[in-house]
């Protein structure tokens, strides 16, 4: 996805004068003229909030602000242990920003703007998606029940996770995405669908599992940095967490191999490690995973031209 410059679609207006000779132009209609532009561009309206994508469960949503905007949402909204009433969103320096849709969002998101006019709150009708129920069955008893050891275990690991994700790089944003591992474009799990795990009904599927040989690279989708490699954790195995700035992260889950180091920089296309099946897996594949700010979005609606392909 590129995102289009939207600042630059004005229309060059002429302006006649009444006053003007079309062959000669006088010192009065020139300065009448450029006093008539000036009263014209004081009053067009400067490029205010607006959004660039389209807003559904699980999207992440570019927009853009004005440069005396400020734009808030409820702490509550995001799950990396932020507590404060309102959390301003981060903005790069030509007024872009990212938003997180959470999947089970309702009808309604409420944002705060902020300009010279106070704070208002602005409702954004957000689509319904359907999500499919996905049954995996012959796993391992422990990994789809953990015992007290391992659910300790668990929350440490997650703890960590969250930890990473609470402060994000600005010097990245991520405007535009490749696939993970471009020449395999099946996806064995969707983002999103209700999980039923020997029998066991869980929470929607985190990411998107992309069906690949054991071996197969794996390469960052955007420029970033390496905020988290763990050679084992217990449910997703050899793992690694990019930050790509404005508080959009992706992980990589089940790998054979890890090829980076941590705080680490690295650039779209670079190979960061190899697919597997570490961890919970019944078979070799890559579970990618987006966050904002801890929101789980859909990484496919980042891919959706690549993978109609």
């Amino acid at each position: 996805m590129k995102l289009q410059n939207t600042l630059n679609n004005y229309k060059v207006i002429t302006f006649l004068t009444q006053n003007c000779n079309y062959k000669v132009i006088t010192a009065r209609c020139f300065i009448y003229t450029l006093c008539l532009l000036f009263l014209l561009f004081i009053h067009l309206p400067v490029r205010a909030f607006e959004l660039l994508t389209p807003v559904r469960e699980g999207q992440l949503v570019y927009g853009r602000l004005a440069p005396d905007e400020r734009l808030y949402v409820d702490g509550q909204l995001l799950h990396n242990g932020e507590q404060s009433d309102r959390y301003q969103i981060p903005v790069n320096e030509d007024g872009l920003f990212v938003l997180g849709i959470p999947q089970d969002a309702a009808q309604h998101l409420t944002v705060f703007l902020e300009n010279k006019q106070g704070i208002v709150p602005k409702h954004i009708a957000v689509d319904r998606v359907h999500w499919k129920e996905d049954i995996v069955n012959g796993l391992p008893a422990g990994k789809v029940s953990p015992d007290t050891k391992a659910q300790k275990r668990i929350v440490d690991e997650a703890l960590l996770l969250q930890k990473a994700r609470q402060s994000s790089d600005g010097a990245f944003f991520p405007e535009t995405w490749i696939l993970p591992v471009a020449q395999y474009t099946r996806i064995s799990s969707p983002f999103g669908s209700r999980r039923v795990l020997n029998g066991t009904k869980k929470a929607g599927h985190s990411g998107t599992d992309f069906a690949a040989p054991t071996g197969t690279a794996v390469v960052a989708p955007a420029d970033g940095r390496v905020k988290v490699v763990h050679p084992d954790m217990f449910y997703t195995g050899k793992t690694i967490l990019i930050d790509h700035g404005q508080g959009v992260f992706s992980s990589y889950s089940h790998l054979s191999e890890i090829n980076v180091t941590e705080n680490q920089v690295v650039k779209q296309g670079d190979v960061i490690g190899a697919v597997g099946m570490t961890g919970r897996s019944t078979g070799p594949h890559l579970h990618f995973a987006v966050t904002w700010f801890g929101v789980r979005v859909n990484p496919e609606f980042l891919f959706e031209d690549a993978l109609k392909k």
